[in-house]
């Protein structure tokens, strides 16, 4: 199984100030490419605390490591040192990075965006990494991705910007997990009309009874509001297996709860 850790940092979610919405959106794109969330940790703009993340995620089964935040010019912006820090690496300019910060905000000036392209040294903060990180490509915002690969574990930083974060997972980062990816995935959502788990449950145990590989979790309503969704989903090898092993879950349960089912 393809494991991942996403790591979000920023004061300003801890303190209330700006919902997460970008941990949600990755899981998304994460699941069709067979990879499991297996955490999530949020941290303050801590450098220490970063590190310190990122090696508690690094010794476990963890293969991958998706931080977001802290990617900016501002004295809070440090997820890179932090990233350094866990590796015990040194930062340096990155010459890549700085021309894709340099083109980003000509683009800019010339949109009349920023007052100067020049690169300052708050524009320049954006393009040193950790020695031997590589920059993923940042159409959408002036900070460039960053990929670090160390022994087979690797760690993607990503800009808190939701706009920037999903240009760069969707045009840089997705070709390359698909790389690393093995196996598929496959879920189907069944609804069901009725209004209590309890009875739902021990059909539940029933059907992972005939395929414990196939994971079954019920998502329910307040109590007496009718309806319970029952997400069914399933890793393997052979797509076709694994949607097939799917299915007759879900069309084991239909029978079982009779006509109280309808799918979509």
């Amino acid at each position: 199984m393809n494991t991942v850790g996403i790591l979000v940092i920023g004061n300003e979610i801890l303190d209330g100030v700006i919902l997460d919405t970008n941990t949600q959106w990755l899981i998304q794109q994460l699941k069709p490419l067979n990879y499991t969330v297996a955490e999530t940790i949020t941290v303050r703009d801590n450098t220490t605390e970063i590190a310190q993340a990122i090696n508690r995620m690094k010794n476990d089964t963890i293969e991958l490591v998706i931080t977001t935040g802290g990617l900016g010019p501002t004295h809070d912006d440090m997820t890179l040192r932090g990233v350094a820090e866990a590796f015990n690496l040194p930062m340096k300019l990155n010459d890549h990075a700085y021309e894709i910060v340099e083109r980003q905000y000509k683009l800019y000036y010339e949109r009349g965006i920023v007052d100067t392209p020049e690169i300052t040294d708050a524009r320049r903060k954006m393009a040193v990494f950790p020695e031997g990180a590589k920059p993923l490509d940042n159409r959408a915002g002036g900070a460039p991705g960053v990929l670090l690969e160390q022994n087979g574990f690797a760690v993607v930083s990503l800009p808190g910007v939701p706009s920037e974060l999903k240009w760069i997972f969707e045009n840089q980062l997705t070709p390359i997990l698909r790389k690393r990816a093995h196996g598929h995935y496959y879920e189907k959502i069944i609804h069901l009309n009725l209004r209590d788990e309890s009875i739902l449950a021990p059909l539940i145990d029933k059907a992972m009874e005939t395929d414990s590989e196939v994971y079954i979790k019920s998502m329910v309503k307040p109590y007496g509001e009718a309806g319970i969704r029952l997400w069914i989903s399933c890793h393997g090898e052979n797509i076709e297996e694994i949607q097939t092993r799917v299915e007759k879950i879900a069309e084991l349960l239909t029978e079982l709860t009779r006509d109280q089912v309808y799918t979509s």
